[in-house]
């Protein structure tokens, strides 16, 4: 099926890159076919500063705009919504746990205006936990390697477990004759555990209240130019 691309608050989004784009069937019922245009985006200068200061390379932050649209055509209705609701809620999750995010559960949910229109918004908590190289601290030649394969690392440093609890908000609201979803997840504060260098660049470099704030702007600005 021929989904414009949802639209995107291009002016919000200095410091992010689009890493993905697809059209997929959603999910189908007896009297209609969901169908879905999503773009993903990832924060890249937070990252690259981290990466950069600890050689630790990690998607810290992440957004995703979604246009929905059914065949045959339906109008909105409450019906309808609930049940697009109910599946954008449960296909979000699941963005979550394919990024390695465990422990997803829902904080919270309330009716909220998205852009100029009426929408929902949920609020979920979560953890990462990842494997990286704990290196010496005066070995200088490490920050350039990439902590994302520490099986393949041959040196005497043990790997340490990263532990970072995440935030992640997800709307929904209907606009032009269709549904559109968008969300994303940031850390919810400093890393619980990992090595010393990570742990201290995470809870420099990324405010959890500015960040939280950015992605509600940005989900926001997606209801204000749909």
């Amino acid at each position: 099926m021929d989904i414009p691309r949802p639209a995107v608050p291009s002016d919000h989004l200095a410091g992010w890159q689009e890493t993905d784009a697809s059209v997929e069937e959603a999910f189908s019922t007896p009297v209609v076919t969901v169908y879905t245009h999503t773009v993903v985006f990832e924060e890249t200068e937070a990252r690259e500063r981290i990466r950069a200061q600890t050689g630790c390379d990690h998607p810290w932050q992440f957004f995703f705009v979604s246009r929905i649209r059914l065949a045959p055509p339906r109008d909105p209705g409450p019906v309808l919504t609930k049940l697009v609701r109910r599946k954008a809620a449960a296909g979000f999750t699941d963005r979550l746990a394919d990024r390695g995010i465990e422990q997803v559960t829902e904080r919270g949910r309330r009716d909220r205006l998205i852009g100029d229109t009426d929408g929902l918004l949920v609020t979920y908590g979560g953890l990462v936990r990842r494997s990286v190289q704990d290196r010496d601290p005066t070995d200088s030649s490490a920050v350039a390697d990439e902590r994302t394969d520490v099986s393949n690392r041959t040196d005497d440093t043990a790997p340490a477990l990263l532990s970072v609890p995440i935030t992640a908000v997800l709307g929904v609201w209907a606009a032009d004759g269709d549904y559109h979803v968008a969300g994303g997840g940031t850390p919810a504060g400093p890393p619980d555990s990992g090595p010393s260098d990570v742990v201290d660049a995470v809870a420099e470099t990324v405010d959890p209240t500015a960040a939280r704030e950015t992605l509600l702007g940005l989900i926001d600005a997606c209801g204000q130019v749909g």
